[in-house]
């Protein structure tokens, strides 16, 4: 009973925890979590235009082809086809133009709106002027449409109010539909209802593209070209998953492989997994329970640093001799194997205190993890281990343990020699240690980015790489902050610091500027002296512009117009795009375009302390670099806590020393060799460096741990070359993954395993029996 019970209570907390994460565990995608708890508004603000942005929902389109005919025709029909369906809001190829309902809005509209709205304009002079002007475009090609509105628009303030929208309607039409500059391609825009991060969503909304343009090409000699963030979304997704699903079945059966060859068991095999399994349920509902869900990333990274709980069952099982239960086994090797899991939970531990809820995640999870699957080695495998387990004999008596560690031991002067090495080639470079530029994370390959950047310039489309945030209370507020900082900006794009802009004020002006329009506005009957007077010089019918006068009456009492006004309209995505509500803040975004001295614009900017200038980008790279400094730091902190365990838990600095030195000489020579390869270590480096110490930690301890024969200590040498083997084989073969984000924790991992179980061995106590 009292080998059952423990049994028994596992599997009752195995069942409640699956029940958790799979029930009660929400996996999230909020990149908020990896903002600090203080995050400023510039922050807030770069990560909800990440998720929510207009223009992280954008797809961009370009068709190539022989035929210019053939890329507008294919254009036109693929346009009317995806605006039937739901993925998406808008789809824009240059053909729709202003709606009937749009041109309404903006006629009833026009004295509110027009920027040219003053006194002057209104006025007898000012009526001549104008009224002379609409005789001379009467002869234009424009003609037409000036008659259309000439008689309660004379003024020609329709146009103006047009005028802003025109500017931002897009590229240049060719045969009716929009086209690159050099007229190679055809281009497009779709803006999908649902944010980059949904890749469910973008994946049917990417399917949708490629569905409805196979159905529309026919047999035309058209290629598509599809980029934006929700595309580069699925296809990373696609790669990466991919690639970790074919590496992981390579390293299934490698590892398989390997551990048949030595335990000759399927079940011994089976049960290896048995407290890793346990780990990653313990983390994933300890975290739960933390936070209220899990992050995506948390999990991802959470697993990946859970490796060193592997090596547990193999400590296990090769130490398990004849003649021997796997309860005194694991009462031997248990002190060895407690102090490794304390020292990794410990230094896992220190992550609690970060500021970025992200860091606090994963130091959980893991710290979590680990203790669980320790606990689980040490009080329920051996209940479902079999009675003997049966290893090759020659392999144990052919290890010659002894004999191998005497001769490694002549080079134990070479580890702490690496380290000094290390450190002062990484301080004497001048290189930096860290690459902390957004783009290392990226795993969207470079011509893919080229293709977008192409795409973007060609449509006009906003990257929002660069823009100026605007707050404040209301939306009033942040309008007429935004109309102060347009007299700022005009002069700099008109002097080439910067090619152009766009704000939500060119469209909507503030309740001020309205009521001055209104304002400027005459009176009936003044305006119809001022109109008779005008027009006793022109050729006009004295009574030709009565609807005039009449618009301009009820303009004169209309009321404001507002963010919610342009409800019903197509101009509403671009005021919500650019005017929104940010907790108890408006905020209001100012893009930029083609920025060529930002130190003359921040100058210019400075006196203001209501705006923010803010480059995505150096943004993105600066939150980046934060949490990777907090990292460090903590990883400081977790390397304290485990020289203060070493040194009580082994009872002697030496000995402290000789687990403490190859863990560190196989972090140091690692980042120096990633440093030179890769430019900078990133944050999925560092991350892997963590699971480095765990692992070096776990084979110094090993190899210290006292020994009563030398089988038990050939025993120790095989577990930790299992081990060794297992980590480099598995991370070995990561390594060769063509995305990125693999490579980069495969190529850590699997060096640094490999150097840790190296300078172990070179440092390992030379006496073990006698201890």
């Amino acid at each position: 009973m009292r080998e059952r019970l423990p049994v028994f209570v596992w599997l009752v907390l195995m069942a409640a925890g699956a029940w958790i994460a799979l029930f009660r565990t929400p996996i999230s995608t909020d990149l908020t979590h990896f903002l600090p708890k203080k995050a400023g508004i510039a922050e807030q603000i770069l990560v909800e235009q990440l998720r929510h942005g207009v223009a992280s929902r954008l797809l961009l389109m370009a068709l190539e082809g022989d035929k210019e005919s053939d890329l507008a025709e294919v254009s036109r029909r693929l346009a009317e086809r995806l605006r039937e369906n739901r993925a998406f809001v808008r789809i824009d190829n240059g053909t729709q133009g202003l709606s009937a309902a749009d041109r309404e809005f903006l006629f009833e509209n026009r004295y509110l709106l027009s920027p040219k709205v003053s006194e002057q304009r209104f006025g007898a002079e000012g009526l001549r002027q104008a009224l002379e002007a609409r005789l001379a475009e009467l002869a234009s090609p424009a003609g037409l449409l000036e008659k259309e509105f000439l008689p309660r628009d004379p003024t020609g303030e329709f146009l103006e109010t047009l005028r802003p929208w025109m500017k931002s309607a897009g590229p240049s039409l060719r045969q009716g539909v929009w086209f690159s500059p050099d007229g190679r391609r055809a281009l497009l825009v779709a803006e999908t209802k649902e944010p980059a991060f949904d890749l469910d969503a973008q994946a049917e909304a990417v399917a949708a593209i490629r569905e409805s343009f196979a159905a529309v090409k026919g047999n035309r000699s058209v290629e598509l070209l599809l980029s934006g963030p929700g595309a580069f979304s699925v296809e990373a997704n696609a790669t990466i998953t991919q690639d970790a699903v074919r590496l992981s079945l390579l390293n299934t059966l490698a590892i398989t492989l390997l551990l048949a060859a030595v335990y000759r068991s399927l079940r011994v095999i089976l049960l290896g997994l048995v407290p890793l399994a346990t780990g990653a349920l313990a983390g994933t509902c300890a975290v739960s329970l933390w936070s209220g869900g899990i992050h995506g990333i948390t999990l991802g990274f959470g697993a990946t640093l859970l490796g060193v709980a592997a090596d547990y069952p193999n400590h296990l099982f090769t130490h398990v001799r004849r003649g021997e239960t796997s309860r005194q086994t694991v009462s031997l090797i248990w002190p060895t194997l407690r102090l490794g899991i304390l020292t990794n939970v410990a230094g896992f531990a220190a992550m609690l205190f970060s500021g970025f809820e992200g860091l606090s995640q994963l130091g959980v999870f893991a710290a979590t993890g680990l203790l669980a699957a320790g606990l689980t080695c040490r009080w329920i495998m051996p209940a479902l281990m079999p009675q003997h387990i049966a290893l090759p004999d020659r392999i144990v008596r052919g290890l010659h343990a002894d004999e191998l560690l005497r001769r490694l031991s002549r080079f134990r002067f070479v580890p702490p020699l690496l380290i000094f090495a290390a450190i002062a080639w990484i301080t004497g470079s001048g290189a930096s240690l860290w690459n902390d530029d957004i783009d290392a994370l990226s795993p969207v390959p470079e011509s893919r980015k080229a293709l977008d950047e192409a795409l973007r310039r060609d449509l006009g489309a906003p990257d929002l790489r660069q823009l100026i945030v605007v707050t404040g209370a209301g939306a009033e507020t942040v309008l007429r902050r935004s109309e102060d900082l347009k007299r700022i900006l005009q002069p700099l794009a008109d002097n080439g610091t910067m090619a152009g802009f766009d704000m939500a004020a060119l469209y909507l002006p503030s309740h001020e500027t309205q009521s001055h329009r209104q304002s400027a506005l005459p009176e009936t009957e003044i305006l119809r002296r001022n109109l008779d007077e005008a027009l006793r010089k022109t050729s006009f019918k004295p009574n030709a512009f009565e609807p005039f006068i009449a618009d301009v009456s009820h303009a004169k009492h209309t009321p404001l117009l507002d963010e919610t006004s342009f409800a019903g309209t197509s101009f509403r995505l671009k005021i919500e795009s650019l005017l929104f509500r940010h907790g108890e803040l408006w905020v209001g975004l100012v893009p930029l375009v083609g920025v060529a001295d930002a130190a003359q614009l921040q100058a210019a900017l400075a006196a203001d302390k209501n705006l923010i200038y803010l480059d995505l980008r150096e943004a993105s790279s600066r939150l980046l670099r934060d949490y990777r400094r907090e990292a460090v730091h903590l990883l400081g902190a977790s390397v304290a806590a485990i020289v203060i365990l070493l040194t009580f838990g082994l009872r002697s600095p030496g000995g402290m020393l000789r687990v403490v030195t190859p863990m560190a000489a196989a972090a140091f020579v690692t980042a120096a060799v990633l440093m030179r390869l890769y430019g900078g270590l990133s944050l999925y480096h560092l991350v892997s460096l963590l699971l480095v110490m765990g692992l070096g930690m776990d084979q110094a301890l090993f190899f210290n741990k006292p020994s009563r024969t030398p089988e038990e200590r050939n025993r120790t040498l095989l577990s930790l070359l299992i081990c060794s083997f297992s980590a480099v084989m598995a991370f070995g073969i990561l390594a060769t993954s063509s995305v990125n984000i693999l490579n980069a924790i495969g190529s850590t991992v699997a060096m640094g395993a490999a150097l840790a179980v190296l300078f172990a061995a070179m440092l390992a106590r030379r006496n073990p029996s006698s201890a």
